[in-house]
């Protein structure tokens, strides 16, 4: 019998409340909360590789692995992982063409002492979402080779571009951007740039405006597979699974397609709260 594939689609542009989706498709959790003096690989996807302190040999990254320091992690395009800080004070997330040096890693028992996490980004982006800290020596801190974010509890962007130019945007919280002796403070839904050798700028909001446009849209048996682009910074999800956009902003994604009617939310949206949804209807009918 011949099959005859029947897809309707429609799409509609509008806003909602900014929500935070983290299912991937290839989801996997490693088993407990260690608290260690090392960070938990917690979710992986694609093209994840890391490399061990002492050795120059990159292996791929596998789910419940620890990083600790000097270890190397990056990730590919379409690829990202999910990282968990020590004692479950937060997470890590490396956007795709990302690498991530773990420069040092500690939790420091007793009464004053704290949780220490110093990252360095040599290229790409990374979101960080941590709880506040309780003790005052805990302290965490993100360098590039232009500046270094610290911060004791909050949701922000961290990246470093082919321009060595490294932008910091804030979610929640309070994040302090160092650079050349000088300190800014970074408010919420606000952004600075640091440029090699120069002060960071005083910081600024975020433009409002949401770059997101889907591209193609395919269906092929009982997948859609969807292209686009989007503002780098964002998040795509296709209705649970999340996907993440590459260094130019471009993104696809796949999705199953059940017989009859299906509804789908295609949804970007940045950690400073802008966001665009495309709801879409798709049906499908096998004769």
């Amino acid at each position: 019998m011949k099959n005859l594939i029947s897809a309707v689609i429609s799409l509609v542009i509008l806003g909602m409340p900014f929500s935070v989706m983290a299912e991937t498709p290839s989801k996997i959790s490693a088993i407990g909360n260690i608290q260690r003096d090392s960070i938990i690989v917690r979710i992986a996807t694609g093209d994840v590789e890391k490399k061990i302190s002492g050795t120059n040999e990159w292996i791929p990254v596998a789910i419940g692995s620890d990083l600790a320091d000097n270890d190397i992690i990056k990730t590919g395009k379409n690829s990202t992982i999910l990282l968990e800080l020590p004692e479950n004070s937060g997470f890590i997330r490396l956007m795709p063409e990302t690498e991530l040096k773990v420069d040092k890693i500690k939790i420091e028992k007793g009464f004053e002492g704290g949780q220490i996490a110093e990252l360095s980004i040599s290229k790409g982006k990374i979101i960080t979402k941590v709880r506040k800290f309780n003790r005052k020596a805990s302290r965490l801190q993100i360098h590039t080779k232009g500046a270094t974010a610290a911060v004791r509890g909050t949701a922000f962007l961290t990246s470093f571009d082919k321009n060595n130019q490294t932008k910091v945007l804030v979610g929640d919280g309070k994040v302090s951007v160092k650079a050349q002796g000088q300190e800014v403070m970074v408010e919420p839904k606000q952004l600075t740039h640091v440029d090699i050798g120069q002060k960071p700028i005083n910081p600024y909001l975020a433009n409002n405006i949401l770059d997101f446009n889907i591209n193609s849209i395919n269906l092929s048996n009982s997948n859609l597979f969807f292209t686009g682009n989007v503002d780098p910074d964002a998040e795509v999800n296709l209705n649970k699974n999340a996907v993440f956009a590459n260094s130019d902003g471009t993104f696809n994604g796949i999705m199953n397609v059940n017989q009859g009617e299906n509804n789908i939310v295609i949804k970007a949206s940045t950690i400073d709260g802008r966001l665009k949804v495309s709801n879409m209807k798709v049906l499908k009918f096998t004769e």
